[in-house]
């Protein structure tokens, strides 16, 4: 086997697995050694020593890889505010993905396997399956078996997007030997890449936490905004995890100490201008200058154009794009993994030393000296931070009750700084077997701007009822915020002003930014019963649903099963009966008629 690929040594091996696609007698396999990323393994009996492994491994033969022209460098996101909000950076892959699919093409790129505990990459034509390959993983994707895929849907005509990190673009190049015109190369740019092991182990621990099994995760997600590098992890139960850059242990063990960076990303031969094969190359336009606070929260993406090919795939999606020129003097700044590889330290030892004994979140933590005293001495100043805050008190704040709520009481769960905020006339009643789950920013209750107001604020949640606010809420003075038994409240941000009534029987979901103005009823049950000739109920309970952005301004009523759609403006003295489509103006009292289905509105 002295041709073969098996001496490769694991600072140049990069886990491309394009040698076991490219040998013809099927002798390589692959072994996931203790830190859990896979090296080839050379079967001796089926091997003949044909060389065809080691005679295209990118790596072993970097005087083979042709490179691009010096890059053009944009400032870019999606028009479309939807796909802008759900990418991780500008939405930039969907709109180039979406444009090779709808033009009878396809797309290569990464999804995670069905219990997020692993990803892959994988060939799909159609939106559905773009949706699943949109968004970052931060680990290491199975790439088996693509570069055949990939081969035979060019062999057919096929037109294809191939996306991956810059070593994945080399192993592809490399396989195919030759150039294709309708092969379009699409690389990102790459920090590292992160062992899957350490991710099953992070997923796993959150698992235990939350007492079920994981039903999706987003990385990146935008919540608390583009920058926050938020981890979102939901669970069959529907209990959600979303936690900052700051607090999520996954994020501060790879931006912050590299705790399980793959080793060949230490030695990284693709870290270089002009890129190695890409036509485009994407990722975050981090320090970008002078750019308005709406766009730093959605996303805005770096885009280099390395060939002439690539000119021409930006000049087919540019109609769906905000752009705007740039220059590698304003990108590399902040994008400073475009040329400098990672440093490895010890701390990556000790991490996998630790997590073959304690979890995820103690391996971290003990391997970046983050250590229990410090996460108690690190409480106890942000307590003393609000006490200061409560002895000056010049909001009218309920000192006695904001303690007891936020570090007394068992029933409200808070992630992150969130806090619950009562005013003076704020009266709260959670059953002690209610859960409030809190997140993101505060919840405040009774918020009072008329002076010497006597106007009371009622949050009351019965028995086992529970209430997800993820991202915090402002409750005016004179408003009323109900749970019955058992019932469920799944909120994003949202304001309710005075006067406004919210009574949940069973379910109800808000969205993002839903503003409630004066005088707002909504219910989803009559809460009496009626009673048809049999004797049975006939007017149950059904859940109402407020998407996101939905201005509701004043004096309107929203009965059950009602769903108004994102973007939506009801006007004054409206009853809602009837589901409402998405970017709806209603009028009309109590007919509620549609009188515009493309209405914009800011708060």
């Amino acid at each position: 086997m002295k041709k073969s690929i098996y001496k490769i040594e694991k600072e140049n091996c990069t886990g491309c697995k394009m040698c076991a696609d490219i040998c013809p007698f099927g002798a390589i396999s692959f072994e996931e050694d203790h830190e859990g990323f896979w090296y080839p393994k050379v079967d001796e009996e089926k091997c003949t020593d044909c060389g065809a492994c080691a005679a295209r491994c990118p790596s072993m033969n970097r005087e083979q890889i042709k490179q691009q022209r010096e890059p053009l460098v944009y400032a870019a996101w999606s028009k479309d505010e939807e796909t802008r909000i759900s990418s991780t950076s500008g939405g930039i892959f969907y709109e180039i993905g979406r444009w090779f699919i709808t033009h009878e093409g396809g797309v290569a790129a990464c999804r995670y396997t069905s219990d997020y505990k692993a990803a892959e990459h994988v060939y799909v034509e159609d939106l559905e399956g773009l949706e699943q390959v949109k968004g970052s993983k931060y680990f290491q994707s199975d790439t088996a078996g693509i570069y055949k895929k990939v081969k035979e849907k060019l062999d057919a005509g096929k037109k294809v997007l191939f996306c991956g990190a810059p070593c994945h673009m080399a192993a592809m190049q490399m396989y195919l030997n030759k150039e294709y015109d309708n092969l379009y190369y699409l690389d990102f740019i790459c920090r590292s890449i992160n062992s899957p092991l350490a991710f099953r182990e992070y997923l796993k621990e959150l698992e235990q936490e939350y007492g079920a099994k994981v039903s999706e995760v987003q990385l990146k997600n935008k919540k608390y905004g583009w920058q926050s590098l938020a981890s979102r992890v939901r669970f069959e139960n529907g209990e959600e995890s979303i936690k900052d850059r700051n607090s999520d242990w996954w994020i501060r063990g790879f931006i912050y100490n590299d705790l399980y960076t793959r080793e060949s990303c230490y030695h990284c031969k693709y870290k270089v201008l002009p890129r190695v094969a890409a036509d485009m190359s994407i990722g975050d336009f981090w320090g970008i200058k002078d750019q308005t606070e709406k766009d730093m929260f959605e996303g805005i993406s770096v885009v280099l154009v390395n060939s002439e090919k690539g000119s021409r795939l930006l000049e087919e999606i540019r109609p769906n794009l905000e752009i705007r020129e740039s220059s590698m003097e304003e990108a590399l700044p902040g994008n400073p993994a475009l040329l400098n590889n990672p440093v490895r330290t010890k701390r990556q030892d000790k991490f996998f030393r630790q997590i073959k004994k304690h979890p995820f979140s103690k391996s971290v933590s003990v391997s970046t000296h983050v250590t229990l005293a410090s996460r108690i001495k690190s409480k106890l100043k942000k307590i003393l931070h609000y006490s200061r805050v409560m002895i000056f008190n010049p909001y009218g704040i309920d000192r006695r009750k904001f303690f007891y709520w936020n570090y007394i009481a068992k029933n409200v769960i808070r992630s992150g700084s969130a806090k619950l905020i009562p005013y003076h006339n704020a009266v709260i009643n959670i059953d002690k077997t209610a859960k409030l789950y809190l997140k993101g920013q505060n919840l405040e209750i009774g918020i009072n701007k008329l002076k010497n107001s006597k106007s009371e604020t009622h949050l009351r949640m019965e028995e086992n009822s529970v209430w997800h606010c993820n991202n915090g809420c402002g409750l005016f003075y004179n408003t009323v915020l109900e749970l019955k038994n058992g019932a469920q409240f799944d909120s994003g941000y949202f304001t309710a002003n005075g006067g406004s009534v919210i009574i949940i029987q069973e379910k109800m979901t808000f969205g993002e930014d839903v503003m409630l103005g004066r005088n707002i009823i909504v219910y989803d049950s009559d809460f009496h019963h009626t009673l048809n000739e049999q004797g049975r109920r006939n007017n149950c309970t059904k859940a109402v649903v407020i998407e996101d952005h939905v201005w509701l301004t004043n004096n309107i009523t929203v009965t059950k099963g009602v769903t108004i759609g994102k973007g939506s403006l009801i006007t004054t003295q409206t009853q809602i009966r009837k589901d409402v489509p998405p970017h709806s103006v209603v009028a009309g009292g109590a007919s509620g008629k549609i009188i515009s289905d493309t209405v914009r509105w800011e708060r």
